[in-house]
């Protein structure tokens, strides 16, 4: 059997060359077709976004933007270069070459011959969406010029939108407040509320006419007005609360404590007195606060509610100091005197070198002029001192109630200015040493010692809450005992040169430990200053620096123990932190 596509056959039967041709003639004509319809397709294409540009092109906003510049340039006479140019752009682009090209476009599509399917048509038409894609760069370009200059407006119309909200629901909460039991001057509150509308309509003004500085400076003013009512309306609640109940009841623990149940029966009456003198303060400062508060001056009424726990604060550690205050004149009166007869003491060895070293002479020299001034001084300082050991003695022997407060304020500028005194007398002492050449400048040496370890002594008695001080009392206890066998024995044994060189190196050796003792002293009082003072330094960036509150709470853990080395160590990292972030 023959096979039906025998090639041989095939170019030799007419009828499959006359199929086969006209198979070749409709797949050519097909694929003419296709491309005819695809050329045509691409120039109603080019054609319909041509269209969609111009269209696009016609509603741009940059004709608004620019009516928006020449309104700012009328008012404010701002922009006038940019507005040339910008304007003279538009005129070209839209007035000459968009119309042109619109002609253009339009004459291609009227005449027909331009629609039809070939190459050189689809070049004519994407040459015009050429010319107008440039056009719309261009328009796009200035769009972008212009919007940067009015960058600023369209910042402070965000900024005001949120604070125009912000001041709606300010609004609201001052309209529950004075609905509220709360004094509160409405009228006064009414015209604030008017003067910050009255803000807000002044900024879109300014803003309208395009002076952005000022309408810069009334959002600002805007700022602080929301600021000031969200204060206030964060005080009123806290103040009043206050006033009418913390301080009620601290008032009440206060009068429970020290008047109505007070430990010391002979102390009421007078505690009794300096409570009504409180009360009677405080009352007075809560109509104070109220009167503020009713006038909208909350910062005053804080002010004058920091006022009233001051007074309550002084009120109670004048109470409660009085106890401990009573003690430590009973124990400490004895010593203190002692201190004061040493000095006393020590300024008459003084006189007796000078008279030794200088004899009975009727001209006075500098020197012993001033060591007479020095010796004065001091000698009036111990009056004033004696009397007050006097009121201290009678008040402990008789029962009757003194004002320790007083006494004590009293002694410590005595014993500062005794201080004073015996920096005098160390200068006259060392004078005299200098210009004693005998035993006797031994003896001077001793008292110079013995007065500042006299001055160690008062500054531990004036530091006393320092609890490390007390490490240095025996070792001062010591060094007067030795000095003290020194001046009643060995000065009077000395009959040789190498007597006298063993007891000055003796003496000089106590000298010089009474030095590294008044060394550490001092710098154990400095320790525990500058621990205070990091403490108070760290307690200012509360709420500035994330977790200080756990350093300062640590902080005051370690004084509390008396680590102070510790809590200088432990503190450094966030002193070199605050010294780096907060260093302007």
């Amino acid at each position: 059997m023959k096979s039906l596509w025998d090639i041989d056959q095939l170019f030799k039967n007419p009828i499959y060359i006359s199929a086969l041709c006209i198979f070749l003639a409709c797949l050519v004509a097909t694929v003419i077709i296709l491309i005819l319809l695809s050329i045509y397709k691409k120039i109603l294409q080019v054609a319909a976004k041509t269209i969609d540009l111009i269209d696009d092109l016609k509603k741009s906003p940059l004709k608004y933007r620019l009516n928006r510049i020449s309104i700012i340039f009328d008012e404010t006479g701002s922009f006038e270069k940019e507005l040339m140019i910008w304007r003279t752009k538009y005129e070209i682009l839209f007035e000459k070459e968009l119309q042109k090209i619109f002609v253009d476009f339009v004459g291609l599509l009227e005449d027909k011959k331009n629609t039809l399917p070939n190459l050189k048509n689809v070049k004519k038409f994407e040459a015009i969406y050429s010319r107008v894609t440039n056009i719309n760069k261009n328009v796009h370009d200035i769009f972008i010029d212009i919007m940067n200059y009015l960058e600023i407006e369209f910042i402070q119309r965000d900024s005001i939108t949120f604070q125009k909200e912000l001041f709606r629901i300010l609004k609201d909460e001052v309209i529950m407040t004075t609905f509220k039991e709360v004094a509160i001057d409405e009228e006064k509150l009414k015209n604030t509320i008017e003067q910050i509308d009255e803000l807000f309509e002044d900024f879109y003004l300014k803003l309208d006419e395009g002076k952005y500085k000022e309408s810069w400076d009334y959002l600002l003013k805007i700022d602080q007005a929301l600021v000031f009512l969200i204060e206030l309306l964060d005080s009123i609640p806290y103040v009043i609360s206050t006033i009418t109940t913390v301080i009620p009841e601290l008032m009440i623990s206060l009068k429970n404590k020290h008047i109505t149940f007070g430990p010391v029966e002979r102390k009421l009456p007078r505690n009794a007195l300096k409570y009504a003198e409180l009360e009677n303060q405080v009352d007075k400062l809560r109509v104070k606060i109220n009167n503020e508060l009713k006038k909208l001056q909350f910062k005053k009424a804080n002010r004058t509610l920091k006022e009233v726990f001051n007074q309550i604060a002084v009120f109670k550690s004048a109470v409660e100091n009085e106890d401990n205050l009573k003690s430590f004149f009973e124990v400490r009166t004895p010593e203190i005197r002692n201190k004061f007869d040493r000095i006393e003491q020590s300024s008459r060895y003084i006189e007796r070198d000078f008279a030794k070293v200088e004899g009975i002479s009727k001209q006075i020299s500098k020197e012993r002029n001033e060591f007479e001034n020095a010796k004065s001084s001091f000698r009036k300082t111990k009056t004033k001192a004696d009397l007050l050991f006097s009121q201290i003695d009678l008040g402990t022997n008789s029962g009757n109630e003194i004002n320790l407060s007083e006494i004590k304020s009293q002694m410590l500028e005595l014993m500062d200015q005794s201080l004073k005194d015996m920096t005098a007398l160390e200068k006259s002492a060392k004078t005299v040493e200098s210009k004693s050449t005998n035993i006797d400048s031994l003896e001077n040496q001793i008292i110079f010692v013995q007065s500042i370890l006299n001055q160690l002594d008062v500054k531990i008695n004036q530091y006393k809450s320092i609890k490390e001080l007390e490490k240095f009392i025996l070792p001062i206890q010591e060094i007067h005992a030795k000095l003290q066998k020194i001046s009643t024995d060995k000065l009077k044994k000395i009959s040789t040169l190498e007597d006298r060189s063993l007891v000055s190196n003796e003496v000089e050796l106590y000298n010089q430990e009474t030095l590294f003792i008044a060394r550490d002293l001092n710098d154990t009082i400095f320790l525990d200053y500058i621990s205070q003072e990091i403490i108070i330094y760290l307690e200012r960036y509360v709420g500035k620096i994330e977790g200080i509150e756990k350093i300062i709470f640590d902080c005051e853990g370690l004084f509390k123990t008396r680590q102070l080395d510790q809590l200088i160590g432990y503190s450094l990292k966030t002193l070199l932190r605050i010294k780096e972030n907060y260093r302007r």
